[in-house]
């Protein structure tokens, strides 16, 4: 995912990632630290301040999904629906100056391979172009974990995907995805 540099960061130790105010960077975990994320920028990787940058959100990221999930959310969904997500058993496609690719043409983010395979094909035997997935669930990830205090509460984790079911007031009603 993007994120856009709020301030200047200086690096104060040797695992930090210095940048400055409006750099694009890369972040690619958000989920050992809610205060620190691991990113990147100019093939330099470190951990940056989470209140140091403002995410570029999009509908097709979550960061902490299964493959039976992903699955069975795309299952009735049109042809070039898609999600992205940390995969459990393979590694993101990257080449050695950590770009990101499916088949030959290169990006420097997830966002930008997106936006590329929109117009573009992501299969080399049909024609399939990505598309944002069209919902009627309206889908949230949260951010913080949940234990619930009274009967009726859904108890959740940070990452955790949410089926929210009713928005009938500021207290959203759902069902975590996969069960």
């Amino acid at each position: 995912m993007e994120a856009v540099a709020k301030h200047d960061f200086s690096a104060t130790a040797e695992d930090e990632l210095s940048f400055r105010k409006g750099q694009i960077l890369k972040v690619l975990n958000i989920e050992d630290d809610k205060n620190w994320y691991r990113a990147e920028s100019g093939g330099k990787e470190g951990l940056i301040p989470s209140n140091y940058i403002d995410m570029k959100p999009h509908d097709w990221y979550y960061s902490r999904m299964t493959r039976a999930t992903a699955e069975k959310l795309l299952s009735n969904k049109h042809e070039g629906a898609f999600v992205i997500r940390v995969s459990e058993s393979s590694p993101v496609l990257r080449d050695g100056q950590g770009k990101f690719f499916l088949w030959v043409v290169k990006f420097n983010s997830l966002n930008e391979l997106v936006e590329y395979h929109h117009s573009a094909s992501v299969s080399r035997s049909q024609d399939i172009k990505l598309k944002e997935i069209i919902c009627e669930e309206f889908l949230v990830q949260a951010l913080y974990d949940f234990i619930p205090q009274e009967v009726g509460e859904l108890e959740f984790r940070r990452g955790d995907v949410i089926n929210v079911t009713d928005k009938a007031d500021r207290h959203w009603v759902g069902w975590r995805i996969g069960e």
